[in-house]
């Protein structure tokens, strides 16, 4: 069994990433295993890891939640265990891998938190690495400058066990750029490019149930359609005119608007749109005439523009990953942008 850990320099991605080259993998004729050993417990949140839970799923492992994820923890205590229980712990871990991958071609380890933002997960992707042996990925978003000091610190750090790195959430007008200036960079530095992803607002998407909760809205048509990803969010246009016309401009979207204008209700649903987010009061009934035509989910919420919009932009700074339309759009950006050669070459996979 070869162990393949997925590491990040800075933000999320990981969870996708495991997906995507787990789905492959398995499509490929390959046992995977899968563990998130360490669910980082952040206050006021649960001990359950939804991720692994997901990824359990997707990828039919048949596993509980309690094998794909074993230890829940608190920072400071992680910080203790691995500095001052370093053994001990790290026996613990290795023992809870080697129980996910009994039997496995692969095990797709995903790792806790990032490199950047974070010394106690760097510590512990460190230290599940070494202890396990295991070949790394390591996941860099366009956010930060792909040429920091601390990147190729890791990379050192890591050595002969990075695999190499992947490109996340690259803007698409900054793709070619990427593909051969950081190609060439981190050549240069002897670390190998296994993938530049463009940002995906499917990836980046929220459901419309996780919109309706983000500002205590109700659903008030269409309620079977909660679990529908929207990619986008629009408010009013600034004219009746002009608002169909505005309104085409993007895809798979949820328009917010005050409950009286059914103008803009009305050119919005004549367009993709996911769900109408209305601030007051239930929308006229013509508005509701045609929702229940194109079939599109209505929410009302009593609170004002501001206040929905900035539940809206909460619930999709947090978004995660469990959703089958990502697990698909991750699969198939790898498929185009991801070299499984290199990666099968450095697993010892045929």
């Amino acid at each position: 069994m070869t162990n393949l850990l997925i590491a990040a320099y800075n933000h999320d991605g990981k969870t996708a990433l495991c997906a995507g080259i787990g789905k492959k993998l398995a499509n490929s004729g390959k046992k995977i295993g899968y563990i998130k050993p360490i669910h980082v417990i952040a206050e006021g949140t649960g001990d359950q890891c939804l991720d692994a839970a997901f990824i359990g799923e997707a990828l039919e492992l048949g596993e509980n939640r309690e094998q794909l994820c074993p230890i829940h923890i608190k920072q400071e205590e992680l910080w203790r265990c691995l500095s001052e229980d370093a053994e001990n712990f790290s026996s613990r871990l290795k023992e809870a891998c080697d129980k996910a991958g009994a039997g496995k071609d692969i095990l797709i380890i995903e790792s806790t938190g990032s490199f950047k933002h974070d010394q106690v997960s760097t510590l512990a992707a460190y230290t599940i690495a070494e202890k396990l042996d295991a070949r790394v990925v390591l996941l860099i978003c366009w956010c930060s400058d792909y040429r920091e000091a601390d990147i190729l610190q890791a990379a050192e750090k890591l050595g002969g066990r990075l695999v190499g790195v992947v490109l996340n959430r690259v803007p698409s007008s900054k793709i070619n750029m990427a593909q051969a200036e950081c190609a060439a960079y981190f050549k240069e530095k002897g670390i190998a490019v296994l993938g530049v992803l463009p940002e995906s607002r499917v990836l980046l998407g929220v459901t419309v149930g996780e919109i309706a909760s983000a500002v205590d809205g109700e659903i008030i048509a269409f309620k079977d359609k909660a679990g529908e990803l929207v990619e986008n969010v629009m408010l009013g246009a600034m004219s009746p005119d002009s608002a169909r016309d505005y309104y085409s401009r993007l895809r798979n979207k949820a328009v917010v608007t005050k409950c009286e204008r059914a103008d803009m209700q009305l050119a919005a649903l004549e367009t993709s749109t996911r769900c109408l987010v209305v601030s007051g009061s239930r929308p006229s009934t013509s508005v509701m005439i045609k929702a229940e035509d194109k079939k599109v989910p209505v929410i009302v919420a009593a609170k004002d523009i501001n206040e929905i919009v900035g539940g809206i932009e909460r619930s999709l700074a947090g978004a995660g990953f469990q959703h089958l339309q990502k697990l698909q759009a991750m699969t198939a950006l790898l498929d185009s942008r991801f070299d499984y050669k290199a990666l099968n070459a450095a697993l010892g996979l045929k």
